[in-house]
């Protein structure tokens, strides 16, 4: 495992035993999903899921939600904003000999805002996130758009929709192909331009009816659009993206 992950674990591992310890209402969630083993890929790999939450009295809170956390600095429950880091998993030792005969990806680090409102369970939020970590050197836009259906005092269902812009960094990155990083795949030169890079749907499922423990379940589907449909590198693999996932979800604090 690359040291950039381990990190990466430790960090999750050392906000999840200080954090609850601080907030109000609080509750963690492991499990485990699959997910294509790059973007564009045809083929699935076994992931850990993590989440952690908390709020304070104050109304702020904070989401750790897979490799995102989300940190609200405002003091409602209508609208949220602050900033927001993730942790992008690399590109190396695929399944697709061709995608792995090119030069390997670096994990990425990414810091930005988010902001957004939740307006009788209609939430929309939208999110910017930059390259700190020097590997892609680009940025991603992303919008989207939720509605929280309380289904019954133990069941919610969330269904939504989003879709995400990058930037010619970004896609020239994850999607280009050049004398760089062709290596002996046999690729032709292919230049990602910014653009829509994805849109799709996903739904979230809350079901806690034991005391404290719950499950989540998480799906989502999304077509890869424009240059990043068209890269050798996704021609080969699927432009159909989905995961799905499923969490034990333990809460605790004042209600």
């Amino acid at each position: 495992m690359k040291l950039t992950k381990l990190i990466i674990f430790a960090v999750i591992a050392l906000t999840m035993s200080i954090t609850p310890a601080l907030a109000a209402k609080h509750s963690v969630g492991l499990g485990v999903g699959a997910a294509p083993d790059y973007e564009g890929s045809e083929d699935y790999e076994a992931v850990p899921m993590v989440m952690l939450s908390g709020r304070y009295d104050s109304g702020r809170s904070f989401t750790l939600l897979g490799t995102r956390l989300f940190i609200d600095v405002l003091a409602t429950k209508d609208y949220f904003f602050g900033p927001v880091l993730n942790y992008r998993m690399g590109r190396d030792d695929v399944d697709n000999q061709f995608v792995d005969a090119m030069s390997d990806i670096d994990d990425a680090f990414e810091a930005g805002l988010y902001a957004g409102f939740n307006i009788n369970n209609f939430i929309v939020a939208i999110e910017a996130l930059a390259d700190v970590s020097d590997t892609h050197e680009g940025t991603i836009a992303k919008i989207a758009a939720d509605y929280k259906w309380e289904v019954s005092d133990s069941l919610n269902m969330t269904p939504g929709i989003f879709a995400t812009y990058a930037s010619d960094d970004y896609m020239d990155t994850y999607f280009g192909v050049n004398a760089a990083n062709v290596g002996t795949s046999g690729f032709p030169n292919y230049k990602a331009e910014a653009g829509i890079k994805d849109a799709g749907v996903n739904l979230i499922v809350n079901y806690s009816t034991w005391a404290n423990w719950g499950v989540m379940g998480i799906a989502s589907y999304k077509s890869l659009l424009n240059d990043a449909e068209d890269s050798p590198v996704v021609k080969i693999g699927d432009d159909g993206q989905a995961f799905i996932g499923l969490m034990a979800i333990y809460k605790w604090g004042n209600n």
